[in-house]
């Protein structure tokens, strides 16, 4: 899977007029329904998890996780409810139970730090260490700093559908924005990884 799902434009594709009925069919048993969902926002959760846990690997297995929970639990799924909103709700609750399971009493932070990496050659490109530098950064910040800058910088989705998702208010997505790009700012420029004012235009 890797990086090309981490870099591909859009945010898994844009949703499609009849997405309602496919997620009404699904919750009906329909896997046929079910499984044109997975191919629309498999990408979307697969960076969601990308940018949570630095591993491609755990990236991977958050993915099948997140579908498999969701396929258990469609017969309760409201479908009036954005199934995409439905699936990040599924993949914050199987990223925190990882970092339970992984270190019950370490931070995020210390979590992000330990998370297995894949260090390349030297000659690695400078953008690729840059993508790995910026992780760990978010890594830095709270986790729903976290969740609200990948939704907004890596997912592109607006402040109203971020509120949606996360249950708050359109005005406290606003405030934790500018307080994540504060504290990324801050933390960049000490790595001198971007200028400041580069950050959040």
């Amino acid at each position: 899977m890797g990086d090309d799902r981490v870099n591909a434009d859009g945010a898994g594709g844009d949703r499609t007029p009849d997405e309602k009925e496919l997620a009404r069919r699904a919750a009906e048993g329909d896997r046929r329904a079910f499984a044109a969902l997975y191919e629309l926002h498999v990408d979307a959760v697969y960076r969601y998890a990308y940018f949570r846990l630095r591993s491609d690997a755990e990236a991977d297995d958050v993915t099948s996780e997140v579908f498999q929970r969701a396929l258990v639990a469609m017969p309760r799924f409201e479908p009036r409810r954005p199934f995409l909103a439905y699936l990040y709700t599924i993949a914050r609750n199987v990223v925190a139970d990882r970092f339970r399971r992984a270190r019950p009493d370490a931070s995020f932070e210390d979590t992000i730090g330990h998370a297995s990496d894949h260090p390349g050659p030297e000659e690695t490109s400078i953008r690729a260490d840059e993508a790995r530098r910026l992780r760990a950064a978010i890594g830095r910040l709270t986790e729903l700093q976290q969740e609200v800058v990948i939704l907004k910088f890596i997912e592109g989705r607006d402040t109203k559908e971020i509120a949606r998702m996360t249950g708050k208010a359109e005005a406290t997505i606003r405030g934790i924005q500018m307080r994540a790009l504060a504290a990324l700012r801050d933390v960049l420029r000490d790595e001198d990884l971007v200028p400041a004012e580069d950050l959040g235009r």
